[in-house]
């Protein structure tokens, strides 16, 4: 049991040495200290409806909520961010367009979907038929998600 509490205590020792950088940091929370970020990433939501429509978006994680943004056609909106230790950073997005709309996560710890941002940046579109994250493992779009009818 005495290993036990002497690893414990090795580890938080570790983790203080490592995360005093974030400790200086502007806008370090408590919980950059306590779970330090490991990765950076940049995720973006493009507009590429050719009907014209404004694209409605609101993005949030559980610790940041976006806001609401209004992309018109070709209009971008990204934002960046540190994946944390415990690998539990999620974001997701309500969007909504003129004759439907999604609840759809946007960024989450799945190797395939870092495979697929090349390991920094998400990008995805809003199109007529549904929402295609750009695959840079492939060099196209693929379609993610449908748009579910109505508002």
């Amino acid at each position: 049991m005495n290993y036990i509490k002497q690893f414990i205590l090795a580890i938080c020792f570790y983790l203080v040495l490592t995360c005093q950088d974030h400790v200086l940091a502007r806008d370090t929370t408590t919980r950059d200290i306590v779970v330090p970020k490991i990765s950076e990433w940049q995720v973006t939501v493009a507009n590429g409806l050719t009907t014209g429509e404004t694209l409605f978006i609101h993005c949030k994680s559980k610790e940041n909520d976006l806001g609401d943004i209004n992309l018109k056609f070709l209009d971008r909106f990204s934002w960046n961010f540190g994946e944390n230790m415990l690998h539990s950073t999620l974001f997701w997005c309500y969007m909504s367009k003129d004759d439907g709309h999604m609840n759809v996560k946007v960024f989450w710890d799945d190797v395939i979907l870092f495979h697929r941002c090349d390991w920094k940046n998400c990008v995805w579109t809003a199109k007529n038929d549904g929402l295609y994250l750009w695959n840079s493992a492939i060099g196209e779009d693929v379609l993610s998600e449908k748009w579910e009818s109505g508002w």
